[in-house]
């Protein structure tokens, strides 16, 4: 469905008044992509299906003409095409420390992927860090078109040897954009408190951020009303705030910081995101659960009771749950 230039910029309001009108039954609206949200979130929208499939169509427009861009038009198209705070892109793009852009899988990020290219020089090229085609194999097209900028882009994936480049680069002061939000093991994770519940959560991009001393910075994209792409700045995460002789801790906080950010832009505008269907799946969290040593106490036994094949996994959980 190729939107009209008249349609375009109405067509998430048009959603929602097709939505209030219609007779009760006469559309069924698609599950938005990557499910939906847990209904404590969702309920706030009304018409959050109709709204939803309104950003879906025009993401997938701006993402199909992101991939019909080539060298000769790159720049054109960052300076035409995509719409951001340039003081503060080019404030840490071209400080003394490389950054991370980190971006989530959230609306025509494409889009973004491009502008990070732009910003990437024969000299100090920029990268793009996600996981390989054997991992995701929908990936592999990714892989093909960001071959198209080889020399001013570089693709790294996440794998050791990718992993040490993408330390090198960012101690050479350049810039790398991460997709964060993307699991594959489970066992490889932290769980950060989100949503008022405990998501699986990645930590590669806090450690490289340790590693190399440089600043994370979340970038959402987002479909804009007049057919470009308009990429958000969420707070910079700073390296040198986390100072804990314990490593892994720090890479525990700034991951925490990086999803309540998360969770700050999703509170916002909810729709872009493609991985609602993973947060049903979590499990409720709240202060009050580690408020004290008692309570998280009585907190593991009753875990360990409402999930007893937990036991059969990890057999110690049930002595632990008999110690406490």
């Amino acid at each position: 469905m190729k939107l009209s230039e008249s349609l375009y910029p109405i067509l998430p309001q048009a959603m929602v008044t097709l939505d209030r009108l219609r007779p009760k039954g006469w559309i069924n609206w698609p599950t938005p992509f990557g499910g939906m949200p847990p209904q404590d979130i969702a309920g706030v929208y009304p018409h959050y299906q109709a709204v939803s499939l309104a950003h879906r169509i025009r993401s997938r427009q701006l993402q199909a003409a992101a991939f019909e861009v080539t060298p000769a038009t790159l720049d054109a198209y960052a300076v035409d095409q995509v719409i951001c705070d340039r003081d503060v892109l080019h404030r840490w793009a071209r400080s003394s420390r490389g950054a991370i852009f980190a971006s989530p899988h959230y609306g025509p990020f494409l889009g973004g992927a491009l502008l990070f290219a732009s910003l990437g020089t024969m000299k100090n090229p920029s990268h793009v860090f996600y996981d390989p085609s054997q991992s995701v194999p929908d990936n592999g097209r990714f892989d093909v078109f960001f071959k198209r900028f080889e020399g001013r882009l570089n693709i790294l994936h996440n794998q050791a040897n990718d992993l040490i480049k993408a330390g090198r680069a960012l101690r050479s002061k350049q810039c790398i954009s991460i997709m964060f939000d993307v699991v594959q093991r489970a066992i490889d994770c932290v769980y950060v408190p989100f949503f008022e519940r405990l998501y699986p959560a990645m930590g590669g991009t806090a450690y490289l951020s340790l590693l190399t001393k440089a600043p994370i910075i979340p970038a959402y994209t987002v479909p804009d009303v007049w057919r470009k792409v308009r990429v958000i700045f969420g707070e910079p995460i700073l390296p040198e705030n986390y100072t804990s002789s314990d490593r892994d801790q720090n890479v525990f906080a700034m991951t925490c910081a990086l999803f309540r950010d998360l969770e700050r832009q999703l509170t916002q505008a909810p729709w872009h995101w493609i991985y609602w269907g993973n947060v049903s799946h979590t499990t409720q969290f709240s202060d009050d659960m580690v408020c004290s040593e008692g309570a998280m106490e009585e907190e593991i036994r009753r875990r360990v009771s409402a999930t007893p094949t937990l036991m059969k996994v990890a057999p110690v959980l049930e002595a632990l749950a008999r110690t406490l």
